[in-house]
């Protein structure tokens, strides 16, 4: 499964990106995710993910301050792949491109959808500040 939700924003972009790097904020505006536990492994930060839909998960965890992008690598769990979210200037971009395993994969077109539904809503929260 791939693709790319976008949404332009008139707020301050720098406030928006400490809403999406903020690690122990990210079920507030993630649904999709119960519960993120970040730990640090050397260099690398790991999360242990429980998901809203049942499962857990494994994902590496990168910050790019500087370009204002935040991925998750997913090694473990539902699905494998990349999430990466992104903010502009003026708009949030969000990229997934994850392949599902098991039981999970006969859902597929179902789970693209309900993905792309919650990653806008989860955009639509970072914009707008709003947790709920």
């Amino acid at each position: 499964m791939r693709f790319v939700e976008k949404l332009e924003f008139s707020g301050d972009p720098a406030e928006i990106w400490s809403r999406l790097s903020n690690l122990k904020t990210i079920p507030m505006y993630w649904h999709g995710t119960r519960e993120f536990t970040a730990t640090k492994s050397g260099e690398r930060t790991i999360a242990d993910v429980v998901f809203a839909f049942g499962g857990r998960g494994k994902a590496s965890v990168i910050i790019d301050d500087g370009a204002r992008t935040f991925t998750l690598d997913y090694f473990e769990g539902p699905f494998k792949g990349r999430q990466r979210t992104t903010v502009r200037e003026t708009a949030i971009e969000a990229e997934w491109d994850v392949a599902f395993k098991g039981a999970y994969r006969v859902l597929g077109p179902f789970n693209a959808s309900h993905f792309r539904s919650g990653t806008r809503h989860a955009l639509m929260r970072l914009c707008e500040g709003q947790t709920g």
